[in-house]
């Protein structure tokens, strides 16, 4: 038997970091699918292509690569390797960064953003040509805090337009393998992914869209590598701004295959519902939930989503059923209970 130990700081809506005994995790999302990379080394890439039930599952840890074809994303066995250290020769600018990230994410670290940002810059001073790796961390850290918030959209625009430079610098492509942010793309799915290119994309569109500037976060999602995650925040930002008919456009010829594919089901079946469509929408939440295989965080999404449906049918009975169903397993999931006081009343 293994103990974990586990701590979470929220650094923005739908971005987190993740502590626990042995490795650190960077979380990010707000509505909808999952990325996620750590300190040992653990790199996990999700992807499929939506509709044609072809998905697979990549895993790169310690520089070996293993990759296997899914149906379920959940299914990914972890791989352990030795986190990333200076060799016996390794120059003084290195042995500074192991150092400084061995320090903030050490599991227990109290380090608020701002102190990680006043630690970072104090190391990018001494050492200018950390800078790729240091703004990297402050953008970060920094969203985490809304001390911050003017300065994180300067960062992430200066970042995302040199974003290529910055993932080729050596430190950052040793180092940043280790640093896994969890991105909850839209409720019920997160990203798996290091600190790379793509998940920088996430988090870049989370801040704009935590700014209303939706047309610049779907800009910045149709520059990055096309998968189901980038589709399912696409649609979960057209669903916001109310892009029904595009919502169901993005959400087509999908088959329930995986997590990612039932949540772009879920993600339809609202887009039928806000369209008055509700037979449509119904049926798209039971082909959501067809799979129990499913993580729980997405079919929980599915009853809810179901719940509301079948209150606007006045399917009362059927729709308090789904809500309870979610409370078995998860009794704080957020506007159950008062969903249900109002379909009661």
């Amino acid at each position: 038997m293994s103990i974990r130990f586990r701590r979470r700081l929220k650094i923005a809506p739908g971005l987190t970091l993740n502590f626990n005994k042995n490795s650190v995790g960077l979380s990010l999302g707000v509505r909808g699918a999952h990325y996620t990379m750590n300190s040992n080394g653990r790199r996990t890439i999700s992807a499929g292509i939506p509709g044609t039930g072809l998905s697979s599952v990549e895993t790169l840890s310690g520089g070996t690569r293993t990759r296997r074809s899914t149906a379920s994303q959940d299914s990914a066995t972890p791989q352990r390797s030795v986190p990333p250290s200076p060799g016996f020769f390794a120059a003084k600018i290195e042995r500074a960064l192991y150092a400084f990230l061995m320090d903030i994410y050490d599991a227990e670290s109290t380090d608020t953003p701002q102190q990680v940002v006043d630690k970072a810059a104090a190391l990018k001073t001494q050492h200018p040509a950390l800078a790729p790796a240091m703004d990297l961390i402050t953008f970060l850290h920094g969203a985490t805090d809304s001390a911050f918030s003017d300065n994180v959209e300067a960062w992430g625009r200066q970042l995302w337009d040199t974003r290529t430079s910055v993932f080729n610098d050596t430190l950052v492509q040793k180092y940043f393998i280790g640093i896994t942010p969890a991105v909850q793309i839209t409720r019920g799915i997160s990203t798996d992914e290091i600190y790379n290119e793509q998940l920088l994309g996430f988090i870049w569109s989370e801040v704009l869209q935590s700014k209303n500037k939706y047309d610049e976060a779907l800009a910045v999602l149709e520059e990055m590598e096309p998968d189901q995650s980038v589709a399912i925040s696409i649609a979960d930002i057209e669903l916001t701004n109310g892009r029904f008919d595009e919502a169901i456009e993005t959400t087509e010829d999908v088959d329930n295959e995986d997590d990612a594919t039932a949540m772009l089901l879920v993600l339809r079946g609202i887009a039928f519902r806000e369209k008055k469509l509700l037979d449509a929408s119904a049926e798209c939440f039971k082909r959501a939930l067809s799979h129990k295989s499913r993580s729980e965080g997405v079919r929980h999404r599915a009853h809810f989503e179901r719940a509301e449906t079948y209150s606007r049918m006045g399917k009362k009975a059927m729709a308090i059923k789904d809500l309870e169903n979610i409370l078995v397993d998860e009794p704080d999931y957020p506007e159950v209970e008062e969903k249900i006081a109002a379909i009661n009343k």
